[in-house]
């Protein structure tokens, strides 16, 4: 792993890491939705910042296809998907919600093998058994 890889993996682990806690926190007397729309307008002044300050914002690239397909996912993930986390992240315990909202890999495994064609290997097998294993000890009782 190149070591700019691996800083930056940490990284994103960490800040990941530490949000669960801090929403958790934010959660305890705010309903779910308006937490996500705070939550969402501090990374939007945030992302605003960032894409025009480094010159990423060019909208010659862009096309309604790109608009509509990144769209889908904002209503998807970061609307939809972010609330229903949050509903769970107020009422449950963080220690057994993040990682049980974490498997979101395994249906975007299988996702990518229906509707992109990626190959099923024994390799992916093993994980999908390796995360299915790993939620069930998580919440099994002592």
């Amino acid at each position: 792993m190149e070591k700019s890889t691996l800083i930056l993996w940490l990284l994103t682990i960490t800040l990941w890491g530490i949000c669960p806690i801090i929403e958790k926190i934010g959660l305890k007397n705010v309903d779910p939705l308006l937490a996500l729309f705070i939550r969402t307008s501090a990374a939007l002044i945030g992302l605003s910042l960032a894409v025009f300050l480094t010159g990423a914002f060019k909208p010659e690239v862009l096309n309604l296809k790109n608009i509509a397909v990144l769209s889908l996912s904002g209503i998807l993930g970061g609307f939809l998907g972010m609330l229903t986390y949050f509903t769970l992240l107020k009422s449950q315990n963080a220690s057994q919600i993040v990682p049980l909202t974490s498997v979101y890999p395994l249906v975007s495994t299988l996702f990518a093998i229906l509707f992109l064609k990626e190959e099923l290997h024994i390799v992916k097998i093993l994980a999908v058994f390796l995360i299915v294993s790993g939620i069930f000890l998580l919440f099994k009782n002592p």
